[in-house]
Parts: structure tokens; sequence; C-alpha cells
């Protein structure tokens, strides 16, 4: 089987981006567990009443997690810098960073902060009136409008109907702040594959794993897998 397909990524060019997304990786590591813990301890929670299947935020950082981030985000910035002029791929290399951040805190303390993912959506806006994303800012600005609008109503009437949540708030605002980087149309085949994704993800934790009774299950983590996959130009 040719391998051809992996020289631009192993492109001694690429070198410099592999080595700073690895060194970006380590950061995000130990960030995924402060940024959350000091979110909840500001709004003075209890951090254990936000419980992930990571086992929370305030739980050590597992040694397998501190060689796949860097590994994985090292991967995400040379794939970016293989397809795109500088700053495309800087642009895009921070948006996979920042997404994969995200998950990680989801994945941990089900928390997706504003300070984090509202950013993301301002910086989509600016990609896209540089000519950075696939659509100009008017249509960047209506497809989160389109999200939010859509969304957020399918969540309010799932609360009257059910009175509970259907959809987070922090995973209401990803989806609109995801949009101003790829218009709703996509952002609806990333939802709907991420929800199939999420119940596979789950069904195959509880199989091999013996999750905490407490905690709960995040949906950010499969959005942010299936974005990265559908998203980024590769």
């Amino acid at each position: 089987m040719s391998l051809d397909f992996l020289s631009p990524v192993l492109s001694t060019a690429l070198w410099p981006w592999w080595l700073s997304g690895a060194f970006v990786g380590l950061l995000l590591t130990p960030l995924a567990k402060i940024v959350p813990r000091k979110v909840l301890q500001r709004a003075q929670v209890n951090l254990h009443e936000w419980l992930g299947p990571g086992g929370g935020a305030d739980r050590p950082v597992a040694l397998s997690r501190r060689l796949w981030v860097p590994l994985l985000n090292a991967s995400l910035w040379a794939a970016a810098a293989s397809r795109q002029p500088f700053r495309g791929a800087l642009l895009w290399a921070v948006l996979a960073s920042t997404l994969l951040s995200l998950a990680l805190m989801d994945w941990d303390a089900t928390l997706l902060p504003d300070w984090i993912v509202l950013p993301l959506g301002l910086l989509g806006l600016g990609g896209s009136y540089a000519g950075l994303t696939t659509q100009g800012l008017s249509a960047s600005v209506l497809s989160a409008m389109i999200v939010l609008g859509l969304f957020g109503g399918l969540a309010w009437m799932f609360r009257r109907i059910r009175g509970m949540s259907g959809i987070g708030g922090g995973d209401l605002k990803l989806m609109a702040a995801l949009a101003t980087w790829w218009g709703f149309i996509d952002v609806f085949y990333i939802v709907t594959l991420a929800s199939v994704l999420t119940v596979v993800w789950y069904v195959a934790w509880r199989l091999f794993k013996k999750p905490t009774p407490e905690a709960e299950w995040p949906f950010g983590p499969a959005i942010v897998v299936v974005a990265l996959v559908w998203g980024l130009p590769w």
C-alpha cells in the first residue's frame, strides 16, 4: 500500500510545525485541567458536581494524555500547514488546538467555558472577513444566527416538553462558533454525525469501562472529533 499521501505531512519543511504543535500540546494538557477548575472555583460551585467520564477537573493528568495530546496536536498543525499558506495554516492550527482543549475540558468536567468558545467564534468571523474560511463575513454572521435560532429553539421546546435540557448551553455556543468557520449547513452535518458518534462512544464506554454513576456524558468531544475530521483543510 502506498504511503504517498503522508509525504506532504512528513516533509522536513513542516518540522517547525510539528515541534510547535507538540509544544503547544504539552501546554494544553495541564491547561485543560486548570481552566475548568478556575472557572468553577470562581463560580463558587462544587467541583464534584461537574463530573464527566474523564473524572473531573481536580483529577491528576494521566501519563497517556501527556503523550497522545502533544502528538495529536502536532499532527493537526502539520496537516494544516501542508494544505495552507502560512496565515491560513496558523489560523487553522489555532482552531484545532482550541477545539482539542475544549474536548478535554468537556470530557473531564462537562464544561465548555465561554471565554474560550466565544473568542473561537470571533476568530471565525475574523477569518471569514480575511478570506481565510469558505464563506464571507455576512454569511458567517448569518450562519451563527441560524444555528443559535434553530438549535436554541429545539432546546427550548425540549425543556418545555420534557422538563430537562436537551442541548447544553456550552454545546449550543460551540455549534454557533463552528458556524462562523464552516457555515450552518456544514454544522448540521457535523451535529448529525456527532450525535451518532456520541451514542456509539457511550455504548462502547459502558461496555469496556465502568463509568462513575454521578458522571454526565458530554456532547462536546464528539462535536470536536467530527469537526476536526470534517472541517479542517486536509
